[in-house]
């Protein structure tokens, strides 16, 4: 698995592992299977619930977010499609911009400001270990 840190690590951007033979590949590695039957993406296993899914159309030219939370740590799980993910440590102003390619999970910690600008059409998923809260979201433009 490849990883990055940005904003001082208050990011993590993960590129999965694709594999072609599943055997032995480790029981709780976060993993892409290329089977015959079609792809199979492991992208959390963890003792740790998630409480909050969902589902991202990225249309062409779309960008959405421009916000952050205080409490909610955020993965984004892009499935298909290209993304210029923009974020920004709400605390230092630190900003920097991070590419997302399909097969890419973010980790977003509290506190950091993002948006998703759409590069090429597909889909992502977002999950959280806390249930959503309108009241933990704040608006913060960084694009729009």
């Amino acid at each position: 698995m490849v990883e990055s840190t940005f904003l001082s690590g208050k990011v993590l951007k993960r590129t999965l592992p694709v594999l072609r033979d599943p055997a032995g590949a480790g029981a709780l590695a976060a993993k892409r299977l290329l089977l015959s039957q079609g792809e199979l993406a492991q992208f959390y296993n963890a003792d740790e619930p998630v409480r909050c899914i969902t589902f991202i159309e990225l249309r062409e030219n779309g960008v959405r977010g421009n916000h952050y939370h205080k409490m909610k740590e955020e993965f984004i799980y892009l499935i298909q499609g290209e993304l210029q993910l923009v974020v920004e440590d709400v605390a230092s102003s630190a900003r920097e911009i991070v590419q997302l390619a399909a097969g890419d999970l973010a980790i977003l910690q509290p506190g950091v400001a993002h948006v998703l600008r759409t590069l090429r059409p597909g889909q992502a998923i977002e999950f959280s270990k806390l249930r959503f809260d309108p009241n933990d979201t704040y608006s913060h433009p960084l694009i729009s």
